[in-house]
Parts: C-alpha cells; sequence; structure tokens
C-alpha cells in the first residue's frame, strides 16, 4: 500500500476518479434554476434616445450682392453686433456719384425753369423730331430697296434653275436629290411669288412715313421667307457634281457662282432692312426721351415727376445698399475671411453671424421611433465635452414633417430648445439626448425580460402571458396578462393580470 501512494501516478488517478463522482452525483442531484422577480409599483418611462449637434437658434452666412473692391470691416470674430448694424462695405464710388447726381437732379426740378431753359429743351425735342423724320424716311426707302434687291436676287438668279418660276406651279429643272426634296423646293419658290407680290403691295401703298416701323418688321418677315428658299435652293446647287447630275463642272461652278451672286444680294437687302430697323428704334428712343425730359422740366416739377425721381433715387440707394452688409440679428461674428482691399464677388459668403448664448438641437429620429416623440417632450442631454455627470435639460421644439434619408434609413429631424441659457454650451457640439415621451406612476411593474409571447397558446396575435411561481417555489404557471407602458429601461407597466407581490420568473436555467 505504502508503495501506491508513493506512486505519482496512482495519486494522480486517484484525484481524476474523485473529480468524475462528484460532478456525476451533482447532476443528478440538480434541479432547474428559476430567476423570479416581484411585481411593484413603481414608475415606467419610455425614452427615445439619440445623438444630435447643437446650433445656434439663429446664424446667417452674410454676402455681397454685388461683387467689388472692398473699403471697410467694421467688426472683427468674436464682436458682439446688433441687428442693423454695418459689417462692412464694397467700393460704392460710381454708384455714390449717380445718386448724388439723381439727388441733384431732384433739386433742380424743384425749382422754375428759366425762359432759355426752356427753349433750349424745346430745341432738342426739335432735333429729336427731326432726327426722328429722317429715320422713318430712311426705314421707308430700306423697304423699298431691300424688296428690289430680293426680288432681283430671286428672279435674276434664282429662277434660272426653275421651268416657270413665276407662275403657280414652278419646277426645278436641275437634278434634285430626292422626290421629296423637288416637291419642298418647288413649293418655297411659290411662296416666295406670294411673298413678293405682298411686299409689292406694301411698298406701292406706303405714301407716307407712318406705320414705316410696321412695314419693316413685315419687310424682315418677306426677307426670311426668301432667305429659307434661297438657303435650300443654295445646298441643292452645291451639291451637284458632274457624277450625280450628269452636268460638266464648268456649267455646275457658273451654277454656282449665280447662287453666289443671289445670296449676296439677298444678303445686303437683309443688312438694309436690319439697320434701318435698328436706326429708328435709337431715333424713336431719342425722341421720347428728349420730349419726356421737356414735358418733366416744362411741368414744373409734378407731383408725378417727383415721384419718378425719387424712384430713381430709391433705387439708387438700393444699389448702394448692396455694397453693403446689415447683421440681420443681434448676436457675435463668427467669421470675417476678406481683407480691406480685397475684390470679393457677389454671393460669396465672407461674413457670419449667430445669436449669443441661445442654442437648439438638431438630431435625426428613426422611423420606428418617431411616433413615440411630440412637441412639448422634456429631453435631459449629455454633452461629450463635460461627461455623462452634467445632465441639461430641453425640449422638443419642432419635428420636421418630411423624412431625410440617412445611409438608406428613413429619419426626422426633431429640433429641441435648451431650457436655460448655459455658457458651458457651444456651437457644434455633440448632445446625447434622451427624449421623455411617455411617463406612467404609480403603476404595477415587472422586468420586461418577464414577459412572454403567448400567441401560441391563446391562438390571439399579439396575446402576452407572465410566469406566475407558484407556491413551492419550483413550479410556475402561464398567467395571461395586459401590458400597459413598456419602458425604455427593462420595465414594463401591466395593467391586468397579476397583483403587486406576487413572483414573476424572469429566468428559467
Amino acid at each position: 500500500m505504502k508503495k501506491f501512494l508513493k506512486n505519482k501516478y496512482f495519486i494522480g488517478g486517484v484525484v481524476i476518479l474523485v473529480i468524475i463522482i462528484i460532478y456525476f452525483v451533482n447532476k443528478g442531484g440538480s434541479s432547474s434554476t428559476i430567476e423570479t422577480s416581484v411585481a411593484v409599483i413603481g414608475n415606467v418611462t419610455e425614452k427615445v434616445s439619440v445623438t444630435g449637434k447643437i446650433s445656434a437658434i439663429d446664424k446667417a452666412d452674410l454676402a455681397f450682392e454685388k461683387s467689388g473692391t472692398v473699403t471697410s470691416i467694421n467688426v472683427k470674430v468674436g464682436d458682439e453686433v446688433n441687428r442693423g448694424d454695418r459689417i462692412a462695405s464694397l467700393d460704392n464710388a460710381d454708384t455714390i456719384a449717380s445718386l448724388a447726381s439723381a439727388q441733384a437732379k431732384l433739386a433742380d426740378m424743384t425749382r422754375a425753369l428759366r425762359p432759355e431753359e426752356l427753349q433750349a429743351e424745346q430745341a432738342l425735342v426739335d432735333s429729336a423730331q427731326v432726327a426722328l423724320n429722317n429715320a422713318r424716311t430712311s426705314a421707308l426707302n430700306a423697304s423699298r430697296n431691300s424688296y428690289v434687291q430680293a426680288q432681283g436676287a430671286v428672279v435674276n438668279y434664282a429662277d434660272l434653275f426653275f421651268t416657270n418660276p413665276q407662275s403657280a406651279n414652278p419646277s426645278i429643272k436641275v437634278p434634285v436629290q430626292s422626290s421629296i426634296l423637288q416637291t419642298a423646293i418647288n413649293q418655297s419658290r411659290s411662296s416666295v411669288s406670294s411673298a413678293l407680290t405682298r411686299w409689292s403691295n406694301d411698298v406701292s401703298g406706303a405714301t407716307s412715313t407712318d406705320g414705316v416701323d410696321q412695314l419693316l418688321i413685315r419687310s424682315g418677315n418677306y426677307l426670311t421667307t426668301i432667305k429659307s428658299f434661297m438657303d435650300s435652293l443654295a445646298s441643292i446647287i452645291n451639291y451637284m457634281n458632274p457624277g450625280n447630275s450628269g452636268i460638266q463642272q464648268s456649267i455646275i461652278d457658273t451654277y454656282v457662282s449665280d447662287m453666289n451672286m443671289a445670296l449676296s444680294g439677298l444678303n445686303q437687302a437683309i443688312s438694309s432692312v436690319t439697320n434701318a430697323s435698328t436706326a429708328l428704334q435709337q431715333a424713336q428712343s431719342g425722341y421720347s426721351e428728349a420730349n419726356s425730359n421737356f414735358i418733366l422740366k416744362n411741368a414744373g416739377a409734378s407731383a408725378e415727376a417727383v415721384r419718378a425721381q425719387q424712384a430713381t433715387i430709391d433705387s439708387l440707394s438700393a444699389t448702394v445698399s448692396k455694397g453693403q452688409i446689415f447683421s440681420p440679428i443681434d448676436g457675435l461674428i463668427t467669421k470675417v475671411s476678406p481683407q480691406i482691399g480685397e475684390f470679393v464677388s457677389a454671393g460669396q459668403n465672407v461674413f457670419a453671424v449667430m445669436t449669443s448664448g441661445i442654442f437648439k438641437i438638431e438630431a435625426f429620429v428613426p422611423e420606428a421611433d418617431i411616433a413615440k416623440v411630440a412637441v412639448g417632450n422634456k429631453a435631459s442631454v449629455t454633452l461629450d465635452a463635460y461627461g455623462s455627470g452634467v445632465v441639461f435639460g430641453a425640449t422638443v421644439s419642432a419635428i420636421d414633417p418630411a423624412e431625410t434619408v440617412i445611409e438608406g434609413v428613413s429619419t426626422y429631424k426633431v429640433t429641441l430648445m435648451f431650457d436655460k441659457k448655459d455658457a458651458r454650451i457651444r456651437s457644434g457640439m455633440t448632445a446625447n439626448t434622451d427624449i421623455l415621451t411617455h411617463e406612467s406612476d404609480n403603476v404595477l411593474t415587472i422586468p420586461t425580460r418577464a414577459i412572454i409571447d403567448a400567441t401560441s397558446t391563446t391562438s390571439i396575435v399579439g396575446a402576452k402571458a407572465v410566469r406566475l411561481l407558484n407556491f413551492d417555489g419550483k413550479t410556475y404557471k402561464s398567467v395571461p396578462v395586459v401590458i400597459g407602458l413598456k419602458g425604455s429601461d427593462g420595465v414594463s407597466e401591466i395593467v391586468s393580470g397579476i397583483t403587486m407581490g406576487q413572483k414573476v420568473v424572469t429566468y428559467v436555467k
């Protein structure tokens, strides 16, 4: 025996055997482990936890409404400003000079004109009238001459390529690429005849310069019809070669030369009408301006004239204002990017201002939780900058009606206002927010993990039950319950099914 006791392998084997015997003894005598909790009266709170960003209640990125060189900057970052304070200005020298001129003109309008001044103004009107009469006469002559040039281009050149060109059924006599194109060019030539006839009647019936502006418009329309025809015909001629037409190259060259002559004459006609129209418009504008100035000055500064000039001054003043930036809110300057003398573009954000000390939280609540949140809900907020031990109060102030999709998930922006000003709060901080959405006080509560699904045993979809511990402390039975508010802290309200003090099973091993 002593020999075995000295053998280490024997001793080791005995130890292992003892461990195995103890394991099986314990296993055979073990029973299920049941963890329970007592139904008690307590409070149940439902919260929605989200992370958001802090920003000022009001903030504005500021830009000039026109481009220019910065001539003055009245603030620096961190300065407090009031609404309406001027922040910066551009070089407005030209506009300011125009404004001064307009103001001087208004002052001049309020005094009576001397006879020599009225005579000088009348001379300007008379001169403008002469210029207008000359422009009308030139416009009438331009329409007549353009008609002659356009008709010559068609009859003397284009018609060489047609049989019966001026009849109701003209027919092109040179080879054409297709029957469709042939029909189109024949119809176009017929339209030209109609246009030339109407144009001839117009210029023949124009016995005075009255209505010459309308004559120019109609002349332009006739030229458009003729130009379209001539361009189409030129395309046909330019497409020709001895291979596709059977015509010698020398003859084709003559055709091309004729078309170039026709187009040249037509372009001269178009230019003549265009120039006459421009000159007439300028003369009409000059006369209207001269006559308006005469009436304005001769009217002795009527209320209407004064209002008109005042409107000009207001417009120039507005332009001057576009070269200045004013603070739209009371707050702090947070951005000053340009330097004096620097050129900035219109719309370029160069200054920024935000409200001082009043901040909001903007957070995005997932679709699954948004129905729980309502305006007026209270919230507790912690900031990463100060840790979880420092809590700030806030209240939900707005919920966006439209979704914001973030990484493929629909969310809704919720805005919360801090309940108090606090110097520790700063724009851009991360806010960990617990929104208290519902609360039930002094109700029967149990751990949420004690609630089990009872759909299979009751055949009622969504039915719930708890496992109520029997008096023997070892067995339990399933009891249906009606659930109230489900808390965010793992506790749920029991509306009916059990009473205070009863033990419910939370875990069975």
